[in-house]
């Protein structure tokens, strides 16, 4: 954990109040590895364990789709197969990675700097593309990646560290993410819309954090238009996946205060730039 991030980072619930350092264990290169950050509010106490900050606790997962991403296999597996070839399975034609890494960064705007957050981060594949950005442009600023499961947050930092990129990352809720209002220049969000419950919160959370000058770019999965593909997504639903049309997604920006700028949809991946 950086510690020119610490004075950006909030209690998750009194998200105006900011984190003060109670404990530091560990220091690795000048950032935090074990300690205890705490709310100078509610006087909770959030523990910092190999660089991850943990606001959740013992948290239960809210659905099975959730329950499956707290498994380590998931995590590992995670990027190792299914991810590179998500988009090009979902959208029906060649969506590699790089060319789907190439237009979040682009449609986020990294090169004005500031805090950029990859919400529901898995294992951090945004987040990374947001810091190689970052640094091509020169710009001063900080990668936050955020998630629920704590082995998917372990995975991204290994695979950060090995790319010899420094992301900070925090186990934090989409519906309370920890950062005071109107700080974020850069919210990003790779399919974890469909999987993190309450989509108006989350998106609410959105509209909270973004500076005036914010840009939030997301790819979520539409709802399917032929039968075998809204079978099949009627039997994911049980297991807490949704999967909106794109006039409910709409809705839901409209409803969180947020402007919809941009819009693109291939199949039934939709990638969405909002303010």
């Amino acid at each position: 954990m950086d510690f020119k991030l610490l004075p950006y980072i909030t209690c998750p619930c009194h998200r105006e109040t900011p984190l003060r350092v109670e404990q530091i264990g560990r220091v690795v290169d000048g950032a935090i590895e074990t300690g205890r950050l705490r709310c100078s509010h509610c006087a909770t106490s959030y523990p910092i364990v190999d660089g991850i900050l943990d606001l959740l606790g013992r948290q239960w997962p809210g659905s099975i789709a959730q329950f499956v991403n707290v498994l380590p296999l998931a995590a590992w597996a995670y990027e190792r197969t299914w991810r590179p070839l998500a988009l090009s399975i979902l959208s029906g034609e060649q969506f590699p990675l790089e060319r789907e890494l190439t237009l979040i960064t682009e449609l986020a705007g990294v090169e004005r700097g500031g805090l950029m957050i990859d919400v529901g981060c898995s294992n951090g594949l945004y987040a990374r593309a947001l810091e190689q950005a970052r640094r091509r442009s020169g710009v001063d600023g900080f990668v936050v990646g955020i998630d629920l499961s704590l082995p998917m947050l372990q995975e991204a930092r290994q695979r950060a560290r090995r790319a010899g990129l420094h992301i900070n990352f925090i186990r934090a809720s989409a519906q309370a993410l920890p950062f005071a209002s109107g700080t974020a220049s850069v919210l990003v969000m790779g399919g974890s819309l469909n999987e993190i419950g309450d989509i108006p919160a989350a998106l609410a959370e959105w509209r909270r954090l973004l500076a005036p000058r914010g840009r939030g770019v997301m790819m979520s999965l539409a709802a399917a238009s032929g039968q075998l593909g809204r079978t099949f997504q009627q039997a994911l639903g049980s297991g807490g996946l949704q999967f909106p049309t794109l006039d409910e997604l709409n809705q839901y920006v409209a409803q969180a205060g947020l402007q919809l700028r941009a819009q693109w949809q291939y199949g039934i991946v939709v990638f969405s730039v909002v303010q």
